[in-house]
């Protein structure tokens, strides 16, 4: 973790400041009674952040054994910390406190961590949080597998192209609410150009605005003009570079925050649970999983917290 993000972050550390924050927040969303509301979040709101900072200081000198279960608690905390942004009380009832995602409770034999499925729960923080911060509530009962959730993270396309020799994501030009995606994306799409712009404007509301050399321009959706808001576009932050899927059936539809809440949910429930299985991977470093989880490790440790600043920063 990158000293600056948790320096911008305990900008927030004074109920003074985080009061008057909290209060325009809860006005700007048209939620009632915004200044009560303001006086009975803001130390809350500061504890969340503050309990986030100490798990990802923890985690930033821990094992590799153990980091991923500090990394999990530290991201809830940041995830609860912007939920109350959005839905002052709460947590209004107990079935919003469970994590709200499942997976194989037993690892079978020959277990392949990239295989291995994760499913969204009707009840709990992911849920919940993906329906305040994100709009979505309609992927309930979704399952998703490991390697489609770390193929839509883009800082581990060289990871999975050292491994498997191909490319799944593709780059597109972007500047300020337009992009140019390649005319080739087009055509691995299958799709004729009418058809493409047809696709994206139902899945992500982007509207089409013409063709030129470099390829079909897009005005987006407000959504996807920001990172960590975009569902149709992924974003590198060490190379500043936008892509999409190289192919259609690879679009998750889903804000990089949340992938990586999957992502790091079953990582962390393998630590404390698949003791033996995960201390074989650390250890003997037996397959491409142990390189990919270590790779993502990296990623979220510093993307997930700038992720989160942001989200507030826009509130």
């Amino acid at each position: 973790m990158t000293y600056h993000k948790w320096k911008d972050l305990g900008l927030f550390y004074s109920i003074e400041s985080t009061q008057k924050f909290l209060e325009k927040t809860y006005m700007l969303n048209g939620i009632d009674e915004a200044k009560k509301n303001s006086y009975k979040n803001s130390e809350r709101f500061i504890y969340f952040l503050k309990h986030a900072e100490s798990f990802y200081e923890q985690a930033s000198s821990s094992p590799l054994e153990i980091k991923p279960i500090l990394l999990f608690y530290g991201m809830a905390q940041l995830i609860k910390a912007c939920l109350i942004t959005r839905d002052p009380h709460y947590p209004s009832h107990t079935s919003v406190l469970a994590h709200g995602v499942t997976t194989r409770k037993r690892k079978k034999q020959n277990y392949c961590f990239s295989d291995d499925e994760v499913k969204i729960q009707r009840n709990g923080l992911c849920i919940h949080f993906m329906k305040h911060l994100f709009g979505q509530s309609d992927i309930v009962d979704e399952r998703y597998t490991m390697k489609t959730l770390l193929m839509a993270i883009p800082e581990l396309s060289d990871t999975f192209y050292f491994q498997k020799k191909e490319r799944y994501l593709t780059k597109v030009e972007k500047e300020r609410d337009r992009i140019s995606v390649p005319e080739h994306v087009v055509i691995n799409y299958k799709m004729s150009d009418a058809r493409f712009a047809e696709y994206m404007n139902h899945h992500f509301q982007w509207s089409f605005a013409k063709k030129n050399e470099h390829g079909l321009l897009f005005d987006i959706s407000l959504q996807d003009t920001k990172p960590w808001t975009s569902t149709g576009l992924l974003y590198d932050m060490g190379k500043n570079q936008y892509y999409i899927p190289s192919k259609r059936e690879q679009f998750l539809r889903l804000p990089e925050m949340a992938i990586h809440y999957l992502i790091l949910y079953n990582i962390g429930m393998i630590a404390r649970y698949e003791t033996e299985w995960w201390y074989e991977l650390l250890t003997q470093h037996i397959s491409d999983d142990y390189v990919l989880i270590q790779q993502f490790l990296l990623v979220t440790e510093n993307k997930f917290p700038t992720y989160a600043l942001q989200l507030l920063l826009q509130c």
